[in-house]
């Protein structure tokens, strides 16, 4: 037999699972945050690289100003 506890969430975040619960057709919150999890998971598994790593980067970052997207590549590259 499952043995289960009780978390507390603010009444925000119990209105977005019941929202995501709506959404993909569960009929439990339980049943809605244990797939957010799984999905959570997966992708945290397919991201390898070192999030301070990414983190500290943007120390390095600066502001362009108003850019446009067709020229992205005069802006990454030079």
């Amino acid at each position: 037999m499952p043995r289960y506890t009780t978390i507390r969430i603010s009444l925000e975040d119990k209105e977005r699972l019941q929202r995501l619960a709506k959404l993909i057709g569960s009929k439990s919150l339980a049943d809605t945050l244990r797939y957010v999890l799984d999905i959570t998971e997966k992708e945290l598994e397919r991201y390898k690289a070192n999030p301070s790593s990414v983190l500290a980067s943007l120390k390095y970052a600066k502001d362009v100003g108003e850019t446009n997207a067709e020229g992205v590549d005069k802006y990454l590259y030079g």
